[in-house]
């Protein structure tokens, strides 16, 4: 009788660990969804806007902040900032998720947590976003604007230069910014990129399409990135803040290269789909039992 007692508590216990497995899935999984929307959102803007520019019909590059900005100046902009507010706060969510509960059951070598440093950076970087977007929807101090991160950028550079050392800091910072663009650039050529998603109801011609999107994408983030610590290197060489740039004015420079309208559109292309990348796992994402 008590072994027919313990039983029935023991499959109590598992039933109840199971529905609170379903519930949190799910919930994690509806975090993830809406912030990969989000942040497909946000890179298709800055895609779009380059764009133009490679086709000179106007437009600018910008950065994360400025695509938000751009957000809300479109018609009904509140309600959108508000909806990409949310979505920060999931993406951001979702990061917290994948380095503390760790879903994908990466290992605790050197790659997985590599990979599970990958996600709390992205976790704090959308947590930032979130701060000034909130700040432009109540009229608080520094709120997200078109051009911000290039400034931001240009002022830690100079506060950096004027420490002891701060050249070499300055190349510090440089050359980690160089590897994690590289590492971007590596990733996108890897050939298990993305299989850590689980995609439904997508055949595996129409995975490779959606990978693809992700690959051209990160790619052509990973060499702005790579811009963007190269600048800093010469902002260091020169002892000159101003030489450094943030991602929109180093995406910008390749305006005055040769073929610069084409380098531009090619990588406003990869920027392009890099977003429908993210709608895309928004819309087929599910997140398997763990």
């Amino acid at each position: 009788m008590a072994n027919k007692e313990k039983a029935i508590r023991k499959m109590k216990k598992t039933s109840e660990d199971v529905a609170h497995n379903d519930t949190f899935n799910s919930t994690a999984e509806f975090m993830a969804r809406v912030g990969f929307a989000t942040r497909g959102l946000i890179f298709s803007v800055m895609g779009i806007l380059a764009l133009l520019i490679a086709f000179g019909s106007g437009g600018k590059t910008t950065d994360q902040q400025g695509a938000i900005a751009m957000i809300g100046k479109q018609p009904e902009g509140k309600v959108l900032l508000w909806i990409v507010l949310i979505g920060l706060i999931c993406y951001s969510s979702w990061g917290l998720i994948q380095v503390v509960i760790n879903p994908f059951n990466k290992e605790n070598d050197t790659k997985g947590i590599s990979a599970r440093l990958g996600y709390l950076f992205g976790s704090i970087s959308y947590s930032f976003l979130a701060i000034p977007t909130y700040a432009l929807l109540t009229g608080g101090s520094k709120p997200v604007h078109v051009g911000k991160q290039a400034a931001q950028t240009q002022n830690y550079v100079a506060k950096i230069l004027d420490l002891p050392f701060g050249q070499w800091l300055v190349v510090v910072v440089a050359i980690t910014v160089i590897i994690v663009g590289a590492f971007q650039v590596c990733k996108g050529f890897m050939p298990h990129f993305g299989c850590h998603l689980d995609l439904i109801k997508l055949n595996t011609y129409q995975l490779k399409w959606v990978k693809g999107f992700g690959i051209f994408g990160t790619i052509s983030r990973g060499f702005v990135i790579i811009l963007v610590g190269v600048f800093l290197v010469i902002a260091a060489y020169t002892s000159d803040s101003n030489e450094a740039k943030g991602f929109d004015s180093a995406l910008m420079s390749l305006m005055h290269q040769s073929y610069g309208r084409w380098l531009i559109g090619i990588v406003a292309l990869g920027l392009m789909s890099l977003g429908i990348y993210a709608l895309l796992i928004a819309l087929f994402f599910r997140l398997k039992e763990y």
